[in-house]
């Protein structure tokens, strides 16, 4: 196998490798967090899912998320979003439902990618591939020969 191909190889397998730890490695899941200063009437909380910044929203939670503070205190939510493709981003909005089940949907839109992303994996297997090229190419430099005039005999003492 000539040099040139030892070095692609050096450089291709741990770029496979980076990008494959970095996919594998990460569930594709989103995370939503959000926090209530109050909940004056609150039974409880939908969210909404879209794959577009303009919608449709679809929602996503089928049982509600069930109010937990009170009209002095509010609350600490977290819902985990499974039902997502790996890398691809995606837009929440989260609707308010009182205790009569009129519901108030905020206008704020929250994007978040499922799992690390394309850009992380491929910078993962991009600094890994650097390493094996480095590493590869110092494999297939073969070393020089000391010249006959930098060979000196030993002499002992």
């Amino acid at each position: 196998m000539n040099n040139f191909v030892k070095r692609v190889l050096w450089a291709l397998i741990p770029f496979i490798i980076g990008v494959a730890l970095v996919r594998l490695g990460t569930p594709a899941r989103v995370e939503i967090t959000w926090k209530t200063a109050s909940e004056v009437d609150a039974a409880g909380f939908r969210l909404y899912r879209s794959e577009n910044s303009e919608g449709p929203f679809v929602l996503i939670s089928p049982n509600l998320i069930l109010a937990e503070g009170d009209p002095l205190v509010g609350a600490d939510y977290r819902y985990e979003d499974t039902n997502v493709t790996w890398g691809k981003r995606y837009y929440y909005q989260l609707e308010e439902i009182s205790l009569s089940g009129a519901g108030d949907r905020y206008p704020q839109t929250v994007a978040a990618n499922a799992g690390l992303g394309w850009g992380w994996a491929w910078g993962a297997g991009a600094v890994l591939a650097l390493a094996g090229f480095l590493i590869g190419y110092r494999r297939s430099t073969p070393a020089t020969p000391p010249k006959d005039e930098e060979i000196k005999p030993r002499t002992e003492v």
